[in-house]
């Protein structure tokens, strides 16, 4: 089987963004060339030997991305033509595709349909149903090298021209597949398509953990509820419920332990942001047919990030208080149903469980 690499062009100057660094311009709170390594990484059936990134600026972020980082052999930003030589130059594969930087929704089957449809042709390039070319989407074989180094050296760097020169084979793609991203507008729209399909914000690109960066997120009043239970021996609810537990009051001592559990939420759940706390109201109720104890915490904060964590923690360390208090008489306690009950506030809005 011919060996396939994949370059992701990701060295404009990103002009019509204000001159950002494209492939790093955040889409649902990961980086655009992100999105277009999970793409290549899905591709199915045909599969990829390879992936590359050529870029021109902030190389050590590319870098940490895990894959190999390519920098333009021609000076003074040429255009896509510049990345793709330099791919062809640095890859042994037979095939090379290509793929912009700002197509956040490349199909799973994209190398598989351009492969197919290539024939003898040496390059196969991706054309929507309505006629519209997308000369960066495309499938080179090497050979294509030689006539790219003459365009770069003659300065005939329009990819569109190049491609129209080797006499492509077009692949046809419903038009909505390569929606990009050019301009802040087009970012708005794709982020509300992203939305539909959230990742995982704990990880990078590169599957590292990191701490989301809520640092441009407007602060808004925030609200969680989350509760859960303790199972236990009826003999060991009465002594709870009388307050004859020798340790003193249990239902007290959880809930000083829930409040501060839930100011210390930063320092126990990694990745975690430390945020203030004006209040955190613990409840608990007695439930005899259930034999159990259920405990509900409400956690409130004017910031940028949820306190759904924050109640959650509570819950917990209230309920393993009672654990810890009850021990000696009722080692089976278990701990049960702990949800968070519903949300309030930032981007998402509000939230309730079913």
């Amino acid at each position: 089987m011919r060996k396939i690499d994949a370059v992701i062009l990701a060295g404009g100057q990103g002009l019509r963004m204000g001159g950002q660094d494209k492939g790093l311009v955040q889409l649902a709170g990961r980086p655009l060339v992100s999105w277009a390594i999970d793409a290549l990484l899905r591709q199915s059936p045909r599969q990829l030997e390879q992936i590359l990134i050529s870029a021109n600026r902030n190389l050590a972020e590319y870098t940490r991305l895990g894959y190999p980082v390519l920098h333009d052999v021609h000076d003074g930003y040429p255009g896509p033509l510049a990345g793709i030589h330099a791919a062809l130059l640095a890859s042994p594969a037979e095939l090379m595709l290509v793929v912009p930087c700002d197509v956040p929704f490349l199909p799973h089957d994209l190398l598989q349909r351009l492969f197919d449809g290539m024939g003898d042709a040496p390059v196969a390039v991706a054309q929507s149903e309505n006629g519209r070319l997308h000369p960066t989407t495309c499938l080179l074989r090497r050979g294509v090298l030689l006539s790219l180094t003459e365009r770069l050296n003659c300065k005939e760097l329009k990819v569109a021209d190049w491609i129209a020169a080797l006499k492509p084979a077009y692949v046809e793609f419903p038009d909505t597949t390569f929606a990009n991203v050019n301009t802040p507008e087009e970012l708005a729209a794709c982020s509300d398509r992203a939305g539909a399909a959230p990742a995982l914000t704990h990880f990078d690109a590169a599957g590292q953990a990191h701490m989301v960066d809520v640092g441009t997120k407007p602060e808004t009043a925030r609200v969680a509820v989350a509760s859960g239970s303790i199972r236990m021996l009826p003999a060991t609810l009465t002594l709870i419920a009388n307050g004859g537990h020798k340790k003193g009051a249990v239902l007290g001592i959880a809930r000083i332990a829930a409040i501060m559990a839930a100011n210390q939420t930063a320092d126990l759940i990694p990745l975690c942001h430390p945020i203030p706390l004006p209040r955190v109201a613990v409840d608990f109720a007695l439930d005899p047919a259930a034999c159990a104890v259920h405990c509900t915490v409400s956690a409130d904060t004017m910031g940028r990030t949820g306190v759904e964590m924050e109640a959650l923690t509570a819950v917990n360390i209230a309920l393993l208080t009672i654990y810890d208090m009850c021990k000696a008489v009722d080692r089976g306690m278990s701990i049960t149903d702990m949800r968070l009950l519903e949300k309030h506030g930032g981007k998402s809005g509000s939230w309730q469980a079913a």
